[in-house]
């Protein structure tokens, strides 16, 4: 019972991890219609901010969070308004080979200014979790706490507030949403910021519990994608629900097959989705 117990704390750790990262990239998709493959490295930025602030610089790991946060914020501004909105009306191919060219501009600039070697980042809380048998890392227990009270403030924006409605209603329908005044610009500059800062708080999460290296962000992208599509594009509590059950298919795949099964367990869920489910398990059929 104990394993078992162990083995789900390591998928709410992981869950976790891919849950931040697929919410942020089904927002995006909701607004635009195009899957940004830079969140994947935009989550390994968020961990080299960390390590930037807290390593080197040594300042607080709270007030790095924060500071994690607003950066990476301002970093999705700067991204659609620079790299996105310029391509909007333009062919989706244009903003897919425009995220893939961020994508390999964010690894680039990281490997020149950091190397590519394995960095480390001191964790806040170093204490273990004992209790009757199943232990826990202090920082993966402030991971998985950390995460879902995340969710529940944004589940609590986009259905409490009028902005978080008005993106919400744009990512159901687009059309409509346009027909009765919503601000496509200011919602396409709200999911990225939203966005990119749910990478950012992932990677702030993650840094003390792993290393931070330049291809960290790429497993992390993958699995969040495979659950995008499993709960359906553009759908936020899908992303979550994909989130987990990706994370439960690589964890016990790993633990009582062979961690070969792993990435078969997950891929093998999307294709079976998209033969037979394309819109998703929350998406309605195709």
């Amino acid at each position: 019972m104990a394993e078992l117990v162990q083995q789900v704390l390591n998928v709410l750790v992981l869950g976790s991890i891919y849950c931040l990262v697929a919410s942020g990239l089904t927002l995006v998709y909701g607004i635009m219609h195009v899957p940004n493959f830079a969140q994947g490295n935009l989550y390994m930025a968020g961990a080299y901010v960390v390590f930037l602030l807290a390593s080197l610089f040594r300042i607080n790991y709270w007030f790095v969070f924060l500071a994690t946060l607003l950066i990476m914020g301002a970093v999705g501004w700067a991204l659609e308004r620079v790299c996105f909105r310029p391509v909007r009306n333009a062919p989706h191919v244009n903003s897919f080979v425009v995220a893939l060219g961020i994508l390999m501009a964010i690894e680039g600039l990281i490997v020149i200014f950091f190397g590519a070697d394995y960095k480390e980042v001191e964790a806040p809380w170093k204490r273990i979790v004992d209790c009757y048998g199943v232990t826990i890392g202090g920082q993966r227990l402030l991971l998985i706490l950390g995460t879902f009270l995340i969710m529940a403030i944004l589940q609590y924006f986009i259905k409490r507030t009028k902005k978080g409605m008005s993106l919400d209603a744009m990512s159901q329908n687009r059309e409509l949403a346009l027909v009765v005044g919503i601000n496509v610009n200011q919602m396409s500059l709200l999911a990225f910021m939203i966005s990119t800062g749910l990478a950012g708080v992932a990677g702030a999460l993650m840094a003390p519990v792993s290393f931070v290296y330049p291809a960290m962000g790429m497993t992390p992208l993958l699995v969040a994608f495979a659950a995008v599509i499993f709960g359906g594009m553009g759908n936020l509590s899908g992303a979550v629900l994909g989130s987990f059950i990706m994370a439960g298919a690589q964890v016990f795949s790993t633990q009582y097959l062979s961690s070969v099964f792993s990435d078969i367990a997950i891929f093998g869920i999307m294709i079976a989705i998209l033969l037979f489910r394309p819109k998703g398990i929350l998406g309605g059929r195709g």
